[in-house]
């Protein structure tokens, strides 16, 4: 399966604007940091490591694994992989626990089981599988012309095995013009919401063991 092109691995600034302003009180982060475990932990679709860094610590090595490589960025303390969420290039049962952030092979608009799949084979049995993704019902997604494109699908999620923890947070923007520049790229034309510096944002964590199946 090929890569699907991403704006952050060509306009760096705009991407660094979009993770300083996505979540600002660090509460998906913090949510992370209370599920996962010590060990070892594969962080799939990492962009350019902002969260892996966050996550990583002196008993938590975490892999960040991008198949984009302009995303990656080799200057961070972190030890990459390239690869698919699809084909993951660790063998069955290497790591302690994995999770995604906001990836789009994990989104309603693609079939997340080929990547369920690799996770339950490289997690070892009873490890932690963390999903993250928007629920809705919020300022942010409330811009999009159609919102429920952008939001999970619970009950997929439900069907797998996983629990849903709710995040409440925000996006916080340190200008109208870093949130008028980022909206617009997001959802279209744009509108005197575009300019606001912070919109409330649901967030769905997604968790369960892992079966270890190969």
């Amino acid at each position: 399966m090929g890569v699907i092109p991403f704006y952050g691995a060509g306009d760096r600034r705009l991407f660094e604007i979009e993770r300083a302003a996505m979540d600002r009180p660090g509460r998906v982060i913090a949510a992370l940091d209370r599920v996962l475990p010590a060990g070892l932990v594969l962080d799939v679709g990492a962009g350019d490591g902002f969260t892996a860094e966050r996550l990583s610590s002196s008993d938590r090595r975490v892999v960040p694994l991008e198949p984009a490589g302009g995303m990656r960025r080799p200057g961070r303390p972190l030890w990459w992989l390239g690869g698919e969420a699809e084909h993951l290039p660790l063998r069955a049962g290497s790591v302690d626990a994995a999770y995604s952030t906001w990836a789009y092979f994990f989104s309603r608009k693609w079939d997340p089981t080929p990547g369920l799949r690799e996770l339950d084979r490289v997690v070892r049995l009873g490890g932690v599988i963390a999903i993250v993704d928007n629920l809705g019902d919020d300022e942010f997604t409330a811009l999009a012309p159609d919102p429920a494109a952008l939001t999970a699908d619970p009950a997929f999620w439900q069907t797998e095995g996983f629990e849903c923890a709710v995040i409440e947070t925000t996006f916080e923007f340190d200008s109208p013009s870093d949130a008028s520049e980022l909206l617009t790229l997001y959802f279209g034309e744009s509108t005197e919401h575009h300019e606001r510096l912070s919109l409330t944002y649901r967030v769905g964590l997604f968790t369960r063991a892992s079966s270890g199946a190969t």
